[in-house]
């Protein structure tokens, strides 16, 4: 039983070893959600933050996913709408949202990565207010 055991954890440790490039730390910690985003009603046009923020060691790094589809933002295309800010929050310059097409619209949901592992937040929706003037 102890071989087990002894043979699951090197095994483990060699996943991470081999993950991070480098040697794991005993100080390292695995991310966690410290700030979840909430459900937001934002009018067409207006800015808007789904807030967001974790912690780890090393500092992990933050991606935003709309609907279970990855966010592109200011990151990936210096012309998008959408800033990750620091904090891990996403901040929409403006909201964009049409007839045809509602781009903003939806279920986001923050991912923090680091080498040990992925924390999920809760869902949060963002949605248009109608405007009727």
């Amino acid at each position: 039983m102890a071989f087990v055991v002894i043979g699951t954890l090197l095994l483990m440790l060699s996943k991470v070893y081999s993950a991070s490039g480098s040697r794991p730390r005993l100080d390292d910690i695995p991310p966690r959600i410290t700030e979840d985003p909430s459900d937001l009603i934002v009018s067409k046009g207006e800015p808007a933050t789904l807030n967001c923020k974790a912690e780890g060691q090393p500092t992990p790094t933050v991606e935003w996913y709309k609907d279970g589809e990855h966010v592109e933002t200011d990151k990936d295309d210096p012309r998008s709408h959408r800033m990750l800010l620091p904090s891990g929050s996403l901040f929409f310059l403006r909201i964009v949202h049409g007839r045809r097409s509602k781009p903003d619209e939806g279920v986001y949901t923050c991912v923090a990565r680091n080498y040990l592992g992925e924390a999920v937040s809760q869902n949060a929706s963002l949605e248009v207010a109608n405007a009727w003037w």
